[in-house]
């Protein structure tokens, strides 16, 4: 006879030996690494443009047009938007390698495998998330000031120096958080061990 199996006590036990294993730096790496290409191999199906994840892809790139259309509104262009694409003196199209989704997928593995309590992971994924979306925003706008002033100059840009600048600051984004994470973690140990 078998025994019925409480679902809710075996993820947490999944977590939990997840959580062991990222503590190790090669158990974090593998972790990492398998996060990233599972968010990237959703991220770059083929999906029907009327399927949910179509849609919903669709939307995130109009945000992007249209933040990047505010901002430069604010310089004082004069842009217009039809769907992903913002009209102007230099007109782009925002498409899903524009819009730095690969970027944040990589900042979400490496923010979810790192072994500390879930709230801050929650933190530091929403927060991190936010803040490469503004980055990637003046990406766009810096761009479109590239392309009215030369072609040449936009693409050197958008092919070779930006794609660094946002893997930069991904990783920015991540050691300061992670320091963060550990650094209040460690202070919370260290009040305890004084008060035990």
């Amino acid at each position: 006879m078998s025994q019925a199996v409480d679902p809710r006590a075996a993820f947490t036990g999944f977590v939990r030996a997840v959580s062991a294993r990222a503590q190790t730096p090669i158990g974090y790496l593998v972790l990492t690494v398998t996060l990233m290409l599972g968010f990237y191999s959703v991220l770059y199906q083929p999906y029907d443009p009327l399927s949910w994840p179509g849609t919903w892809l669709l939307a995130y790139l109009e945000v992007s047009a249209r933040s990047s259309a505010a901002l430069l509104t604010l310089f004082g262009e004069s842009v217009s938007l039809s769907g992903t694409q913002v009209l102007g003196r230099f007109p782009f199209v925002v498409v899903l390698d524009c819009a730095a989704l690969d970027a944040q997928a990589l900042f979400a593995a490496a923010v979810l495998a790192f072994p500390v309590q879930a709230w801050k992971r929650v933190a530091g994924l929403l927060g991190g998330l936010v803040l490469i979306f503004g980055i990637n925003t003046l990406r766009l706008v810096a761009l479109y000031f590239a392309g009215v002033r030369s072609l040449d100059l936009f693409h050197t840009l958008h092919e070779e120096v930006f794609v660094f600048v946002i893997i930069a600051c991904v990783c920015l984004l991540f050691f300061g958080w992670a320091r963060w994470a550990r650094g209040a973690a460690a202070i919370s140990e260290v009040g305890a061990a004084r008060a035990a």
